[in-house]
């Protein structure tokens, strides 16, 4: 009776251990690591056949590091001990690639409790391993590149990250057990809202949202955030983990572009078309700007509608709207026309807005309206256009070379403009003149910004004299230095230089000294009545003067200078970069 109970436990042994070995891998292991045997699923795993295996030793299955190592030695020995071994292990296949298996390494000992030898049952978990390694390594990354919070689902803080706690100032131990609401402003942290964000949670419901957190300073800290729940094996949420970008510095920066574009729309006009030129919105500057009280007058409506008939239909209009949609900016100053006709002009720039591709999805037009300085502007060049028309014109560098000249100033002097240019004032004086202090001075003095009134004989061409009442103005630059000289002169007639050598003859010294007296002849602002005034003027003053007296003479040489080039100077003051 006792041999068939032994029999029948050996049977039931044997029968289990067949079954083991169908389901998973099995080895039996010497002492000493060298293998004796080897079931199929082994082999299987491995790659091996049993005659390439049998008699080697284990650690053909672990890689080099590994073999040498003091772990596989004190593996080797607890083993020897008698203690079981089980855990994940790496193992190396015939081809040199990894496995993985879950094994457990049991010594076999005898009656006297000794170990004899090792049997390894495993089974293979590759697949499993390379996916919990793929989702560990995506765990880690996330984890070192995100804010990442676990939460019970009463919202109290199990743990947090390096960046979470970096971001808001805290350690660990200060807000561990703590609940989120510690960083969260009061009145949030009691409103509706916010109980009902965890509701949602505690239901298993994910959350993502931009949150704005207070830090340990007191500092607002935002995050772009997901809330998710982790379920349990049936379901049921049991915590809640949150993943979070920290995109203060972003915020700061829009906010800032915000204040900044909020302060455009408050300075300038604004309005925002689509590509097709419609108008989908326009701030209060622009429809005031072109007389319009509602945005809805012209939403929806064509840009054209604020262009002439005769633009709007022209090669350059479309050409205008076809760069605007290959994405290039257009800036200058426009003409456009408002409500009622109004006619409006303003320095404008048309700037189109790329989405992430690169192409072109609106465009922004930013305006200024100019209006009343394109007409100052057009009325002064009206002015210069006169002054070119009837007087001599010429710039000069500051060192007295010319620049540019006139066809009136050319036909004077006798030159074409190439015999002239970067040639010095001084070819037009003489040789005593040019050599003298008070030619120096004069020019100095236009170096200071110092305007010249002056009369003078100059030598034109083949030695030509003529006679000049002339006005040296200096340009002067933004910072108000003398960058050039301008000046405005007209040959003055036969009558006048007759009445001056009259006057010279006449002993009269002021003649020699001032030759202002002729500016009411060459000034174009004086009524046609003018020349007979001056000359009666000029012969009354020059009786006086032969008795004795300069007072009237010289009070009517100050007022005709004074008259000369205020008349002038009117005309060219609004003008700093004439010619």
């Amino acid at each position: 009776m006792f041999f068939f109970k032994k029999w029948s436990i050996a049977k039931e042994n044997a029968a289990k251990a067949a079954a083991i070995s169908k389901t998973q891998a099995v080895t039996e292991l010497g002492l000493d690591g060298t293998i004796v045997t080897a079931n199929e699923n082994f082999l299987n795993i491995l790659g091996y056949s049993l005659a390439e295996v049998r008699g080697k030793h284990h650690s053909m299955f672990v890689d080099a590091d590994e073999r040498t190592g003091a772990a596989y030695r004190e593996f080797w020995a607890r083993l020897n001990q008698g203690e079981s071994q089980t855990a994940d292990y790496k193992r190396i296949d015939r081809h040199g690639d990894e496995v993985w298996v879950r094994a457990s390494y049991i010594p076999v000992l005898d009656s006297r409790g000794k170990p004899t030898k090792v049997i390894e049952l495993a089974a293979d978990i590759t697949a499993q391993k390379i996916k919990a390694l793929d989702h560990a390594g995506q765990v880690s990354a996330i984890d070192r590149s995100q804010a990442v919070v676990e939460f019970n689902l009463d919202g109290t803080i199990i743990t947090a990250n390096k960046n979470f706690l970096s971001a808001m100032g805290y350690a660990l131990g200060e807000v561990q057990g703590k609940h989120d609401g510690l960083f969260v402003e009061p009145l949030e942290r009691a409103g509706a809202a916010y109980r009902e964000f965890w509701a949602k949670l505690n239901r298993g419901e994910s959350q993502t949202a931009e949150l704005k957190r207070i830090s340990k300073s007191g500092q607002e800290v935002w995050f772009q955030a997901t809330f998710n729940p982790i379920a349990d094996e049936s379901g049921k949420p049991f915590k809640v983990v949150t993943f979070a970008n920290d995109i203060t510095k972003q915020k700061v920066r829009m906010a800032d572009l915000e204040g900044q574009i909020a302060a455009i729309g408050k300075a300038q006009a604004v309005v925002e078309f689509g590509m097709d030129g419609t108008v989908m919105t326009a701030n209060d500057n622009y429809l005031k700007t072109l007389g319009y009280a509602f945005a809805r007058e012209v939403q929806g409506k064509h840009h054209s509608m604020f262009v002439e008939a005769g633009e709007r239909s022209s090669a350059a209009y479309r050409e205008f709207w076809a760069k605007l949609n290959r994405g290039e900016s257009q800036t200058a100053e426009y003409k456009r026309i408002g409500k009622d006709g109004k006619v409006v002009w303003v320095q404008a720039s048309y700037n189109p807005v790329l989405n992430s591709k690169g192409k072109p999805t609106k465009v922004i037009e930013l305006a200024t309206d100019i209006t009343a300085q394109k007409i100052e502007a057009l009325e002064n060049a009206g002015r210069i256009a006169a002054l070119d028309r009837s007087q001599a014109v010429a710039a000069f560098n500051l060192d007295g070379t010319i620049i540019s000249a006139n066809e009136n100033f050319l036909k004077t002097m006798g030159y074409a403009l190439g015999e002239v240019k970067g040639k010095h004032d001084g070819m037009f004086a003489g040789q005593s003149e040019r050599e003298s202090g008070t030619y120096r001075e004069f020019w100095a003095k236009l170096n200071r910004g110092e305007s010249q009134s002056i009369e003078y004989k100059r030598i034109g061409k083949n030695g030509k004299e003529v006679w000049m009442q002339a006005l040296y103005s200096p340009v002067l630059d933004l910072a108000g230095k003398p960058f050039k000289v301008v000046t405005y002169a007209r040959e003055m007639s036969a009558a006048i230089r007759e009445f001056y050598e009259t006057m010279v003859k006449s002993g009269t010294e002021e003649a020699g000294q001032d030759f202002a007296v002729v500016a009411s002849e060459i000034d174009n602002t004086v009524a046609s009545e003018a020349e007979p005034l001056s000359l009666r003027r000029l012969e009354e003053a020059r009786r006086k003067t032969a008795n004795g007296g300069r007072s009237t003479f010289g009070q009517l040489l100050d007022n005709l200078r004074e008259g000369f080039s205020n008349a002038v100077m009117s005309s060219t003051r609004a003008v700093t970069n004439f010619l």
